[in-house]
């Protein structure tokens, strides 16, 4: 019997010292100074440290593992919290920090959002009369752009009409020039042809002319001569 109570009273101190042990690094994690105004941020887990200064409400910190090589008691680091506030490293109490930011900074920061929200809407308001009342002044500008328009469309179906009569009118003067070139080609060549008549005519009466002179002075010498009286019979 003396073995198994042996056994029991060694697992439980066992556990009892796992329990005792300073727990291991615990991870850095984002925290705020709660509600309370001040507190002090020190250089040692007590407030027998220097003090560096006083942090407001709402302050962010980030929790860190103790220092290693410090030797301070379990109580202690439950009551002190190892923390860096704007770059610099130091001590405060535990019981003035809270995972979210004060409920007093968080209502503010509400109030805000809400003040700007209200003031966003009535900005929208103020944009929503002054598109009512643009919308009345565009309606007539859409009326009056629709009717100018239309008188656009009438103009330019008239432009076009007169466009194909230019463009008829166009292609009778270009057959009438035609027309005429081809006249003055053909009198050139009736002037020609004339000219070329009185020509032929000039020289058969000239080649005439010529061989009435050359007949008349071989004929003559042609002619047989008389013979004398006195010539033989």
């Amino acid at each position: 019997m003396a073995k198994p109570q042996a056994f029991t009273a060694l697992l439980a101190l066992l556990i009892a010292v796992a329990a005792l042990a300073p727990a291991g690094p615990v991870a850095a994690a984002e925290r705020y100074v709660s509600d309370e105004l001040h507190i002090t941020f020190r250089r040692g887990p007590g407030s027998q440290y220097k003090i560096y200064r006083v942090l407001p409400t709402g302050t962010r910190v980030e929790t860190l593992p103790p220092p290693e090589g410090a030797d301070y008691s379990e109580q202690t680091l439950e009551q002190w919290a190892y923390v860096r506030a704007d770059g610099q490293t130091g001590w405060v109490q535990e019981r003035f920090l809270m995972d979210q930011r004060p409920a007093r900074l968080r209502i503010g920061d509400v109030e805000q959002e809400l003040a700007a929200a209200r003031s966003e809407i009535e900005e929208l308001e103020s944009q929503l009369a002054a598109a009512e009342s643009d919308k009345a002044g565009l309606q007539e500008e859409l009326a009056a752009a629709e009717e100018r328009i239309a008188t656009l469309e009438g103009e330019l179906e008239k432009a076009q009409r007169g466009y194909e009569l230019v463009e008829a009118n166009e292609e009778l003067k270009e057959r009438v020039s035609k027309l005429i070139e081809r006249r003055e080609a053909l009198k050139e060549r009736n002037r020609r042809l004339q000219s070329s008549d009185r020509r032929d005519w000039f020289l058969a009466g000239a080649g005439v002319l010529v061989g009435g002179l050359l007949l008349g002075l071989i004929l003559p010498r042609l002619r047989p001569r008389r013979r004398g009286l006195g010539g033989d019979l």
